[in-house]
């Protein structure tokens, strides 16, 4: 019995476990920084990043010595003769067969670059191009951060609508229920009474509708922040948290910022990089070499023979002057400068159009804030209008024809706040992506 109990005290705390762990409650920062750490499309990119590093490492070990070793082992058969000069010998000349059969020579040899500009300008187009790549890695992650916030608002803004449609069906209720009763008093037709009926079952749809609405735009949250499907989310933000307040808005935008910018001035950079390197290659280098060796000399190889083993050695320095770069390198130099001076107008045309987006999107903002404020006073004052009619209608004062006269003025009063709010919600978006937040 006690195991039993025990088994069922498991499987209730494994249960409760279970629901918590697929229990997600997350702010609009919270799905953000998720969202970066679970898309797949994001660690892939980030792959971009280490690639360039270990480019940059690839650069700076140019200057590590190149250090080689190489074996030759050969076997002559048949030693060439050699022509001997009169006098050496004998008294005529004569060729004679010098050296030994076998010949091994082991060695290492060692190369170090002196003096070879390009090799420092290929590390700073390494770091350059490394920073390129982050700004760009930036710029892949501001747009995942647009969507995740995107698929947020869009939550809030079903949750409003679902909301509204909800108190638009409980007012149809009341209204049918006020209509029965009529009905029975003998104070209302019954068609009046079926009428009513129809428009709270219309209203139960939209409030159906109201709700699928907002579980897909759930789904498609979870989806941009990449969790499980059955994951039960939940959203703590609201339209009327801090997060979207004005005050959160107010910092003024530099198209500085921007990373379209910063890519801009990195490629301009590089250009100028690739100019230089590209006039340095017609610059003259110096190397040290160096070779140390052993060889064995007999007539076999019989390397246990240690007297037959010689070391020899030589160092020195190598001087490449090119002759043909110049004319090889002046297209190169060409072609880097065209691309410099095309950069430098992409660069102030961008610049031109995110100060303009920004005045923009700050003055689409400002609107948006206060047609929102209207809208809702615009409501608030329509369910107060409607609240007094209902009363009129509910002590028989008011047709039903008059009250959905009025209900029809307040579901457009709705209408134009959930626009209203979703026009504010879009420009906060454009706004922040305007001033480079994402």
């Amino acid at each position: 019995m006690k195991k039993i109990i025990s088994a069922i005290f498991y499987i209730i705390s494994v249960s409760l476990y279970s629901q918590q762990a697929n229990n997600l409650n997350i702010s609009l920062q919270q799905a953000i920084d998720l969202g970066l750490k679970n898309r797949y499309d994001n660690q892939s990119h980030k792959y971009n990043l280490a690639v360039a590093d270990n480019k940059l490492n690839k650069s700076k070990k140019e200057w590590i010595p190149d250090i080689s070793g190489s074996g030759n082992m050969r076997y002559s058969p048949q030693i060439q003769a050699t022509y001997i000069p009169g006098g050496f010998f004998g008294p005529n000349p004569s060729l004679v067969a010098l050296g030994a059969k076998s010949t091994s020579i082991f060695g290492l040899d060692l190369n170090q670059n002196i003096f070879k500009p390009a090799i420092i300008t290929d590390v700073k187009i390494a770091k350059n191009n490394l920073k390129l790549e982050q700004e760009k890695n930036k710029q892949d992650e501001n747009n995942i951060k647009e969507q995740i916030v995107l698929s947020y608002l869009n939550v809030l803004l079903k949750k409003l609508q679902a909301k509204i449609t909800a108190d638009d069906e409980q007012r149809y209720k009341e209204y049918e229920q006020v209509a029965e009763g009529k009905v029975k008093l003998g104070t209302l037709i019954e068609n009046d009474y079926l009428k009513a009926k129809l428009d709270y079952e219309n209203a139960k749809v939209e409030t159906l509708k109201a709700k699928q609405n907002y579980d897909l735009a759930l789904d498609n949250v979870k989806y941009q922040i990449n969790v499980p499907v059955e994951t039960q989310l939940f959203l703590s933000d609201s339209i009327n948290s801090p997060n979207f307040s004005p005050d959160k808005f107010a910092t003024k935008g530099d198209a500085a910022n921007r990373t379209e910018i910063k890519q801009l001035l990195l490629m301009q950079q590089g250009n100028k990089l690739e100019v230089s390197k590209n006039r340095q290659n017609a610059i003259p280098s110096i190397a040290l070499f160096a070779n140390y060796s052993k060889q064995f000399l007999y007539n076999n190889f019989d390397y246990t023979l240690r007297q037959w083993w010689t070391p020899f050695n030589y160092l020195g320095l190598k001087l490449s002057v090119p002759i043909t770069s110049n004319f090889k390198n002046y297209n190169n130099v060409q072609e880097y400068k065209i691309k410099s001076l095309q950069t430098d107008l992409d660069l102030k045309q961008k610049t031109a159009d995110i100060n303009y987006e920004i005045q923009k999107a700050s003055t689409e903002l400002n609107n948006a804030l206060q047609n929102m404020q209207t809208t809702k006073s615009n409501y608030d004052l329509s369910k107060i209008i409607y609240e007094n009619q209902k009363q009129q209608y509910n002590l028989g004062s008011l047709l039903y024809s008059n009250l959905l006269d009025t209900d029809r003025s307040l579901t457009t009063t709705e209408q134009n706040y959930i626009k209203a709010v979703y026009d504010y919600l879009l420009a906060n978006v454009n706004y922040q992506k305007a001033i480079g937040n994402y």
